[in-house]
C-alpha cells in the first residue's frame, strides 16, 4: 500500500483505518494569523489532498468516504481524513519553523531532487488541465521543497535526539506454559517436566489458561518474571514463577525469536520517535497560534474531484526513495 500523506509525525493522530476515530492534538489551539502560518494556497494545497484521495479511494473504492468512524457523533471516514489533512498542514508550520529554529537547510542536491518530483508532478497532472488553477511551477516546487525540508528535519532531530532500541529491550522469547492455581499441583508439574514429560500434554490437562503457547517480550514483564525467564535457553524449563495469583511453570521453545524480535524493535523505536515528536509539537505550539490560511483550506474540503493523470505527490517519493525513478 501506498504511503499516506500523514509524516508518521505522531502516531496517535495517524491512525489509519476504517471505525477509528483520530483526535487531533492540535484542534484546541486558537487559530489566528501570526509568523507561524502557512501561506499555501487552493492549489497548492489540493496537491497532496488529491493525491492522498486517490491513494485511499484506489485502496477501498469510493465507498469508504461515506462509511462510518463514529455513528453516534455523525462522522465519516470523510471528515477523519480532512480533520488529518488539517494537522498535516499544521504540523508543517511547525516543522518548517523548527527546521529554521535549528539551522536545517536543504543541500542543492537535495533542492534538485525535490524539483525533478515537483516537474514530474507539474508536467503529468497540472499543465495540461484546469484542476489546480492557477498554480504555478514555483507553487509547486514549494510545496515539495516543503516536504523534503520537514522530513529531513525529521529524521535530523530524531537521530540526535532518540535513543536506539536494544536487541534486549525487543527481545522476544516463545514458551510453552502451564499456569494453575495450586502450588502443590505446580511442584508435581515442575517434576514432571523435569523428568522429561511433554509440557503441552501437561498443559492440554492441568493448565487454568487456554493460552498455551506464548510469544513474551521479556522486558515488558516484572523482575521476578525477568529474572527467571531471561536466563532460559531453548529447552530449558522455569522455577515455579509467582504472577497475579498464578503460579506459573514455562518450558522456553525459542529463547530468541529473530523476527518477532525485530517487529518489536521497530514498533518501540516508532513510539520514541513518535513521543520525541510529540512533546516536540506541542512545546511549540503551545506558545506559538498556529494559521494555515483557513478560507483556502475551505475550499479544499469544499473541491470537486479530480482525477490525476499522472503519478501522485506521495507515489514520486516513493519512487524517488526506491531508486525508482
Amino acid at each position: 500500500m501506498k504511503r499516506k500523506f500523514l509524516f508518521g509525525f505522531i502516531m496517535a493522530i495517524c491512525l489509519y483505518g476504517c471505525g477509528i476515530k483520530t483526535n487531533s492534538i492540535s484542534e484546541n489551539i486558537k487559530i489566528n494569523l501570526t509568523e507561524n502560518s502557512l501561506g499555501y494556497n487552493y492549489s497548492q494545497m489540493l496537491i497532496p489532498a488529491v493525491s492522498e484521495i486517490q491513494i485511499v479511494t484506489d485502496t477501498y473504492t469510493d465507498a469508504i468516504w461515506d462509511s462510518y468512524v463514529d455513528r453516534e457523533r455523525n462522522l465519516t471516514y470523510r471528515d477523519n481524513f480532512y480533520n488529518d489533512l488539517k494537522n498535516y498542514y499544521k504540523e508543517l508550520v511547525v516543522l518548517k519553523k523548527v527546521a529554521g529554529n535549528y539551522k536545517i537547510t536543504l543541500s542543492e542536491q537535495e533542492k534538485n531532487k525535490a524539483l525533478k518530483l515537483s516537474k514530474i508532478f507539474y508536467d503529468e497532472n497540472v499543465e495540461n488541465t484546469q484542476d489546480f488553477p492557477e498554480l504555478s511551477r514555483e507553487d509547486c516546487d514549494t510545496v515539495f521543497l516543503d516536504y523534503f525540508l520537514v522530513n529531513k528535519t525529521k529524521k535530523n532531530l530524531i537521530e540526535k535526539n532518540v535513543k536506539e532500541v536494544s536487541e534486549s529491550e525487543a527481545r522476544i522469547m516463545d514458551f510453552h506454559v502451564i499456569e494453575v492455581s495450586d502450588y502443590e499441583l505446580a511442584t508435581t508439574l515442575l517434576e514432571r517436566l523435569n523428568n522429561g514429560e511433554n509440557c503441552v500434554k501437561l498443559a492440554n490437562q492441568f493448565s487454568e489458561s487456554d493460552e498455551i503457547s506464548r510469544s513474551i517480550a521479556i522486558n515488558n514483564e516484572s523482575d521476578d518474571v525477568k529474572n527467571a525467564l531471561s536466563v532460559l535457553v531453548d529447552g530449558g524449563i522455569s522455577p515455579i514463577v509467582t504472577d497475579k495469583g498464578k503460579y506459573m511453570l514455562y518450558k522456553c521453545v525459542k529463547g530468541y525469536n529473530e523476527d518477532a524480535t525485530r517487529r518489536n524493535k521497530k514498533r518501540i523505536k516508532e513510539e520514541r520517535e513518535s513521543a520525541y515528536l510529540l512533546n516536540l509539537y506541542n512545546n511549540y505550539a503551545r506558545e506559538n497560534p498556529i494559521d494555515i490560511n483557513e478560507n483556502e483550506f475551505e475550499k479544499v474540503c469544499k473541491a470537486p474531484d479530480v482525477t490525476l493523470l499522472g503519478r501522485d505527490f506521495f507515489t514520486l517519493w516513493s519512487e524517488e526513495e526506491n531508486g525508482g525513478l
